[in-house]
C-alpha cells in the first residue's frame, strides 16, 4: 500500500519476509520501530534519501548487502547505484556485480511461523543450501518434507515463477527430466520426433538468462527414481558447476552445457521407502542430507505449536507421541502432518476417520506378514485408554506428593 502511495520513496519489495529484513537492517537510522511496518519503511527510505541525495533501491548495492546479510546497520549511500532496475522484481537475491557474493534473504519470523519451526534452525538450512547448492530433506512420512522444501524454495527465490517442482517415480528418465526426443504430430498429420526440454533444462535456461535471480528446483520423492539413469552426465555438473560438458543430445562439439551457480536443488526422500545407505554413493556425495524426524527438533514441536496456534486441544500431540513410541522402527514413525487438517480444526469424527483411513493402513503395510494386531497395538481406542491411565497415575502421584 505504501508503495502505491509513495512510488518514488518505497521500493517494490512486496514480500513480507524481505520487508521485515529491510526494516531490521536499517532501523538504527530512525531510532525505534513504531510497530507499523509500512510506516517504518517509509521513514527509513526518506532518511536514506536525505543522506544520499538519490532514490533508494534496496535491490542493488550499497543497500542490498545490509539487509540480505541480516546486519543491523545505518547505511549512507555514497556509491554509484545501478540505474533503471526493474522495480517490480520482488525476489532479486542476486547482485548485478559479476563475481559478487550472492546471499539469501535471512530466515524471518514470518517464515518460521509459516512452517512452525525455529528460525535459527531454518537459517542453518538456508546457509547449507547456499553453500552446497543441493540438499535432500529426508525422514518418515508426514514430516512435512515437501511442504518445507516448497517454503524454502519460495523464500530463496522470492517468486513462484523462479521455482519448479517435479516428482520422481520408477519410470522417470533422463528424457523426462532434462531433454529428449518426443513424438509429435505435424500439421499434415504425420508422426515425427522433436527434441523437447524437460523441467531441469527449462529452469537452467532461465537461470542462465537471469543470473541476478535465484532459481530453485524441488525434486519430490527423489529416491523413487533410478538416479543414475535420470541424471546421466549431469552427475558431474552437480559437483563441478563451472565445468562445461557435452550433453547426450549435443548437436556438435561446441554445444556444451554448464550448471549455473544461481540454481539450487532441494530433494525430498521418504525413509519408509528407502534408506539413505541404499542411495547411489555419487548422489550421497553431491547432496547434503537434512533429517526431519518426528522425535527430533524441529519436527517434534511442529504439532504442539500448530495446535496452540489454532487454539485446539493438545490431545493429537499426545496421540502422535504414543503411537510413535509403539512403532519399533524409527523410519516408519509418523510425522505431524497427518494430524494437521488444512481447515485448521478437527470436525466431528475426523480424528477417527484419519486414524482409520490414513494411520492404520500405513502401519498395516509396515507389519505386512507379521502377526500383529494392528487395532490393539495402534488403534485410537487403545491409545486413548493408555493416555487416560497415564493421566490418572500422574494425578494420583501428585496427590500423594501433596499429602
Amino acid at each position: 500500500m505504501v508503495y502505491l502511495v509513495h512510488p518514488l520513496q518505497i521500493t517494490s519489495v512486496a514480500s513480507l519476509d524481505y520487508r521485515e529484513a529491510i526494516r531490521a537492517a536499517f532501523i538504527g537510522g530512525i531510532g525505534e520501530s513504531t510497530g507499523d511496518l509500512d510506516h517504518d519503511l517509509l521513514s527509513i527510505v526518506l532518511q536514506l534519501q536525505v543522506k544520499s541525495g538519490e532514490a533508494v533501491n534496496f535491490h542493488i548495492p550499497p543497500y542490498v548487502e545490509a539487509w540480505k546479510g541480516g546486519q543491523n546497520t545505518e547505511l549512507v549511500a555514497d556509491d554509484e547505484e545501478e540505474k533503471n532496475l526493474d522495480q517490480t522484481t520482488t525476489a532479486q537475491n542476486r547482485e548485478h556485480n559479476q563475481g559478487a557474493t550472492r546471499s539469501f534473504p535471512p530466515a524471518t519470523q514470518a517464515l518460521a511461523k509459516s512452517v512452525f519451526m525455529d528460525s535459527t534452525w531454518l537459517q542453518k538450512q538456508l546457509n547449507l543450501i547456499e553453500r552446497r547448492r543441493q540438499i535432500i530433506l529426508f525422514g518418515p512420512p508426514g514430516t512435512g518434507k515437501t511442504y518445507l522444501a516448497l517454503k524454502l524454495a519460495a523464500h530463496i527465490a522470492g517468486n513462484d515463477s523462479y521455482t519448479e517442482i517435479v516428482q520422481f517415480h520408477p519410470s522417470y528418465s533422463y528424457e523426462d527430466f532434462f531433454q529428449g526426443y518426443r513424438p509429435v504430430t505435424t500439421s499434415l498429420g504425420n508422426l515425427t520426433y522433436e527434441l523437447k526440454d524437460g523441467p531441469l533444462r527449462r529452469i537452467v535456461d532461465q537461470a542462465i538468462k537471469n543470473p541476478e535471480y535465484n532459481y530453485v528446483l524441488v525434486i519430490d520423492e527423489i529416491n523413487r527414481g533410478n538416479l543414475a539413469k535420470i541424471f546421466g552426465e549431469l552427475y558431474f555438473l552437480l559437483e563441478y558447476r563451472d565445468q562445461p560438458i557435452k550433453l547426450q543430445y549435443s548437436k556438435d562439439d561446441e554445444d556444451t552445457f554448464v550448471m549455473p551457480e544461481n540454481l539450487f536443488l532441494i530433494g525430498t526422500m521418504n525413509t519408509s521407502d528407502r534408506s539413505i545407505a541404499l542411495l547411489d554413493a555419487a548422489m550421497r556425495r553431491r547432496f547434503s542430507f537434512v533429517e526431519l524426524h518426528p522425535e527430533k527438533q524441529p519436527v517434534k514441536s511442529v504439532l504442539p505449536q500448530w495446535l496452540e496456534h489454532h487454539q485446539l486441544d493438545p490431545e493429537p500431540a499426545a496421540l502422535l507421541a504414543e503411537v510413535n513410541a509403539r512403532i519399533n522402527n524409527p523410519d516408519f514413525q509418523l510425522g505431524p502432518s497427518y494430524l494437521m487438517p488444512k481447515s485448521g480444526t478437527f470436525l466431528a469424527g475426523q480424528m477417527q476417520e484419519i486414524w482409520e483411513y490414513d494411520v492404520l493402513p500405513l502401519l498395516s503395510e509396515h507389519h505386512f506378514g507379521e502377526e500383529v494386531d494392528i487395532e490393539e497395538k495402534y488403534g485410537l481406542a487403545s491409545l486413548r485408554a493408555h493416555l487416560k491411565k497415564e493421566a490418572a497415575v500422574r494425578i494420583e502421584n501428585s496427590n500423594a506428593a501433596d499429602g
